[in-house]
């Protein structure tokens, strides 16, 4: 009996701390710059929403922010799930002058699957 208490404690320990999680911005995006990219549903949705994802990343990089939206997507190399796809992801922040871009890489896994990787691009340096 004392065991189960104790699994029901550290579970609503477990909820209780993932509601507090919730409280960060979600990334946002409109159909048509989701129609930019080559990655398909579940891909693209996993990029949105998955650690290690462009939200998880950007959530990271900038905790305070209030919103995120993808402002765009640009494809630089096109993934055709044989070879390695290259696409740069815009976000906006709280106004339009607070943006940040990913590399994201499309991978293919060799099994009909894709795996992705997100990089920060480096700000530009001022003169």
């Amino acid at each position: 009996m004392k065991k189960y208490l104790f699994l029901i404690a550290a579970l609503a320990l477990l909820i209780s701390g993932c509601a507090t999680m919730s409280n960060s911005s979600s990334l946002t995006c409109t159909p048509e710059i989701r129609k930019l990219s080559n990655a398909d549903d579940r891909l693209f949705s996993d990029l949105l929403t998955q650690m290690g994802g462009v939200g998880f990343a950007d959530e990271s990089s900038f905790p305070e922010a209030k919103t995120r939206t993808l402002e765009n997507i640009m494809v630089i190399v096109p993934y055709d799930n044989h070879q390695t796809g290259v696409e740069r992801w815009t976000i906006e922040h709280d106004n339009p002058d607070d943006t940040a871009s990913y590399t994201v890489k499309l991978i293919p896994d060799g099994h009909n699957g894709t795996t992705f990787s997100v990089q920060k691009e480096k700000e530009p340096t001022q003169p």
